[in-house]
C-alpha cells in the first residue's frame, strides 16, 4: 500500500491506498470543500508534499482537468 501526499492549490491530502496515483487524485478531488482553491495541476509525491517550485522527476504530476474527469466530475 502507497502513501501519496497529495497537492492542488490549497488541497492538500495524505492518503494511503493501493490504487495508482491517478486514482488516488480523483478520489481526494471528493474531499474538496467551498474555500479550496485548486491549481491547474495535482502534484502526487510519496515523499512529501510537492508544487510547481519543488516537484522533480519523481513527482507524477497530472492535469487538474484530467483528475475531473477520472472522478466523473463536469466542468463548467
Amino acid at each position: 500500500m502507497s502513501k501519496y501526499y497529495i497537492k492542488c492549490g490549497s488541497l492538500q491530502l495524505i492518503y494511503s491506498t493501493s490504487k495508482s496515483e491517478s486514482e488516488a487524485a480523483a478520489q481526494v478531488l471528493w474531499e474538496t470543500n467551498k474555500h479550496d482553491v485548486l491549481d491547474e495541476y495535482f502534484y502526487i509525491d510519496e515523499r512529501g508534499y510537492r508544487d510547481y517550485t519543488s516537484a522533480d522527476k519523481l513527482t507524477q504530476v497530472i492535469p487538474t482537468e484530467v483528475v475531473m474527469k477520472l472522478a466523473n466530475w463536469e466542468i463548467e
